[in-house]
């Protein structure tokens, strides 16, 4: 009988602040650099995993965007034959940011597109920072 494949769930977002109108974005380190994120947890949306998870490893309390979404899928480095999900969504904060304590976070660095790109590993989050961007500044674009 053949197992069915264990799909774990995470919720993140693309966390970005405007600086004299340019888009600045918050990478927080793990094994490697991405976007903050964690697992979903009991009956939880995925908008307030997403917030929780912002709030836990950047310590600011950011306005979510759900309008931009977008889903990664890989397979699980935990699980063995497991598939994972990421759900991002876009997220602003004012202040300051810093990782948390005791988390799971090494640290986090705050740049602009460019070379917040540079420091992905992953072409699939290179792709969310990618259309994240795009969103923020036609958003910025008059009509």
């Amino acid at each position: 009988m053949k197992k069915s494949k264990v799909m774990e769930k995470s919720c993140g977002a693309v966390l970005y602040k405007t600086v004299d109108g340019v888009p600045y974005y918050v990478l927080v380190l793990g094994s490697v650099f991405g976007f903050p994120k964690g697992h979903v947890e009991g009956s939880e949306t995925e908008e307030e995993t997403a917030a929780r998870e912002i709030k836990e490893e950047t310590g600011v309390d950011a306005v979510l965007d759900t309008g931009f979404r977008r889903v990664v899928e890989y397979r699980s480095p935990r699980k063995r034959g497991g598939r994972k999900t990421v759900v991002f969504f876009l997220a602003r904060y004012g202040g300051d940011v810093s990782p948390r304590a005791g988390h799971e976070i090494k640290g986090l660095v705050v740049r602009p597109y460019e070379q917040a790109k540079l420091l992905l590993r992953h072409e699939a989050l290179r792709s969310v920072l990618h259309d994240a961007d795009e969103y923020i500044r036609a958003q910025a674009l008059p009509v």
